[in-house]
């Protein structure tokens, strides 16, 4: 398996988790100001998010990586 390859089961991987992530631990904000939407969040934590889904990515890129050089999945090439 290429590099190639790995980055792009990375990428696809990543896109997932951050997306699932995206609406953990969001609060909504207490004081609203006028013209601000009731739902916007106060603070996102998008750097955090983006830190720990990353970490986890690559530990899932390796599993994926490894099942498929196994043959427990095979793609065709």
């Amino acid at each position: 398996m290429s590099l190639f390859e790995c980055f792009i089961i990375y990428i696809i991987i990543w896109w997932i988790l951050f997306f699932i992530s995206l609406p953990i631990g969001v609060k909504k904000s207490k004081e609203l100001i006028a013209g601000q939407d009731a739902g916007a969040p106060e603070k996102t934590y998008l750097w955090k998010k983006f830190i720990i889904v990353s970490i986890i990515t690559l530990i899932f890129t390796y599993v994926a990586v490894m099942v498929i050089q196994s043959n427990i999945i095979t793609v065709a090439s």
